[in-house]
C-alpha cells in the first residue's frame, strides 16, 4: 500500500461555484489536486482559454488519475467530458463520483457509453477518490459493469 496521496486531476462543472470550492477544500486538507482551473472558476477569471486548455492537458498528463464529480443538476457536462476523454486517451484511470445521478443501465445516460470503458470506475466518496492510493469500493451495486465491482487499481 502506498503512503502518499495520488496526484489527482479534478473534473466537474466549473460554472457551479460549489464544485471549485469543494476541490479547493480537499486540496487544503492535503489532497494532491493538480487542476489549476479550480483557482480561476469565477466568471471572467480565466484570461486565456487557449492557455487554460494547454494547462489542462499538461495537468491530466501529470496526474495519476482523474476524478469526475457530478450531481444530477450538473448535466449536460461539457469541458469535464473532454477532460475525461483526454485521461482515457492517456491511459489514466478515471473515477466517477456521481451524487443522485441515475445511469441508464443500457447506455449509461446522462454520461454516455464511455462510462463502460475498462479504465473508468465508479466510486461513491470523493475523499476516497482523492486520498486513497489503492481504491476499492465494495458498495457498487450489482447493476454496474463488472469492472465497477472488482478491486480498483
Amino acid at each position: 500500500m502506498s503512503t502518499s496521496f495520488p496526484l489527482v486531476y479534478a473534473a466537474s462543472r466549473a460554472s457551479v461555484p460549489e464544485r471549485g470550492a469543494m476541490w479547493r477544500a480537499l486540496r487544503d486538507q492535503g489532497a494532491r489536486i493538480v487542476s489549476s482551473w479550480i483557482d480561476e472558476d469565477g466568471a471572467g477569471q480565466t484570461a486565456d482559454f487557449s492557455d487554460l486548455w494547454s494547462r489542462i492537458e499538461a495537468e491530466i498528463r501529470s496526474a495519476d488519475r482523474l476524478v469526475l464529480y457530478a450531481e444530477a443538476d450538473d448535466f449536460p457536462l461539457k469541458g469535464a467530458l473532454v477532460e475525461v476523454g483526454m485521461a482515457i486517451a492517456m491511459g489514466k484511470p478515471v473515477y466517477l463520483v456521481l451524487r443522485n445521478v441515475e445511469l441508464d443501465p443500457r447506455n449509461f445516460r446522462p454520461l454516455g457509453s464511455w462510462a463502460a470503458h475498462p479504465g473508468v470506475h465508479r466510486i461513491h466518496e470523493v475523499a476516497a477518490a482523492v486520498f486513497n492510493p489503492d481504491l476499492v469500493d465494495p458498495s457498487v451495486g450489482a447493476g454496474a459493469p463488472a469492472h465497477w465491482r472488482r478491486r480498483m487499481p
